[in-house]
């Protein structure tokens, strides 16, 4: 028993020892904190994030915009006939001047002219009807007055005569109207122009059914002035008015330039490229230019707006919207919404939202938020021009 006892002893002395140190060891330790200082409330314990960043750079200083034309002739038309026949003379080809009137095509078609003697013929049958049925109403309408023909009898010698007027009325419009036929059998030029495109030569029968657009005997275009067709950026439909000056080059005629105004627009902006089509006129002289010739128009643009560019890597998309991160002279980050023009390829044409002074992030971090600091590093030219081939 007196062994237990001691060994009971033992262990009670161990527990006490090891409480005892236990709250020495608290004891030091909260005086090791009470002499640190004491952090602030609102300081991060993570570094701030590095952002490269660049200036928006000038596009539209000179209030100039420049746009792909596409020419093309000022009127042009599709020639067909109206007549059925075999064609006898052909009497232009591709590339060839004609005046309006001047004469094109003959087309043969003797059908329409039997058709035409044979109306004629109708027509003097019923003159002579015509003559006979006013004799019969004259003599009916002496003879009423002294009994010896019947009121009925002069009233159908008068309907007969009214009846014979009209069936001549009916004989000569037939008569015209074949000889409106047989005049289309003379096909004609509508105005002055060069035919280029040709679908028929002699021999060729020709249908008044297969008059579509597409089998038209000649094309016949106004070459002596052009039609350059473009399509204005949304941003721009309401700078580009009827009357603006314009200058167009071609890379086929290095050196020379042309110009042009515009003379039309659509009014209409595609949904699907954002853009108006717009049309101005540039004088030809000595036909040069063929139509359907892709150049360069510069656009002389009234009260241009601040247009500057950045590159294509700044974009990002926020709550539906085209936006760049900028930071302020504090690295203090905003996301603002731009309107975005034209695509330079490495570069976006900014319309609105921008300015030259601003400090655009390049490929900012997905989580930046608005309101977050940054170490802001400006990026020199190599830079720039490696982010931009990444």
């Amino acid at each position: 028993m007196s062994t237990t006892r001691k060994k009971l002893a033992m262990g009670v002395g161990l527990i006490i020892l090891t409480i005892a140190g236990g709250a020495a060891w608290l004891a030091n330790e909260q005086s090791i904190l009470a002499q640190q200082p004491a952090k602030e409330p609102n300081q991060s314990s993570s570094p701030a994030r590095q952002a490269r960043v660049v200036h928006p750079e000038p596009v539209n200083s000179q209030g100039e915009l420049s746009l792909i034309g596409r020419t093309a002739p000022v009127e042009q038309a599709l020639v067909a006939s109206r007549a059925n026949g075999f064609v006898a003379e052909r009497f232009v080809d591709i590339g060839d001047k004609v005046k309006a009137g001047d004469l094109l095509l003959v087309v043969d078609a003797p059908e329409v002219a039997q058709e035409l003697a044979r109306s004629q013929a109708a027509v003097e049958q019923v003159k002579a009807r015509l003559e006979l049925a006013k004799l019969n109403f004259e003599r009916a309408q002496s003879l009423v007055t002294k009994g010896h023909v019947s009121e009925q009898l002069r009233d159908e010698r008068q309907a007969t005569e009214r009846t014979t007027i009209a069936d001549l009325a009916a004989a000569e419009a037939e008569v015209r109207r074949l000889e409106e036929l047989q005049s289309f059998q003379r096909v004609k030029a509508p105005f002055d122009g060069t035919i280029v495109s040709r679908q028929v030569d002699r021999g060729d029968r020709i249908s008044t059914n297969d008059n579509q657009s597409g089998k038209a005997l000649f094309r016949i275009a106004r070459l002596n002035e052009l039609r350059v067709e473009i399509d204005v950026p949304q941003s721009y439909a309401l700078k580009v008015r009827t009357g603006t000056q314009a200058r167009v080059t071609f890379n086929e005629l290095p050196g020379e330039v042309f110009d042009a105004r515009v003379v039309r627009s659509a009014g209409l902006i595609d949904p699907s490229s954002a853009t108006m089509r717009a049309e101005l006129i540039m004088p030809n002289p000595g036909e040069r230019i063929p139509a359907g010739l892709n150049g360069q128009v510069k656009l002389q643009i009234s009260g241009a707006l601040e247009v500057v560019s950045v590159p294509a890597n700044t974009l990002v998309i926020r709550d539906g919207q085209q936006r760049v991160a900028t930071t302020d002279a504090d690295g203090k980050v905003s996301f603002r919404a731009i309107n975005v023009g034209r695509d330079l390829g490495e570069r976006v044409e900014v319309i609105s939202g921008l300015s030259q002074k601003d400090r655009v992030i390049l490929s900012p971090n997905a989580l930046l938020r608005e309101g977050d600091k940054v170490d802001v590093t400006m990026a020199t030219a190599a830079k720039k021009a490696a982010t931009q081939t990444k």
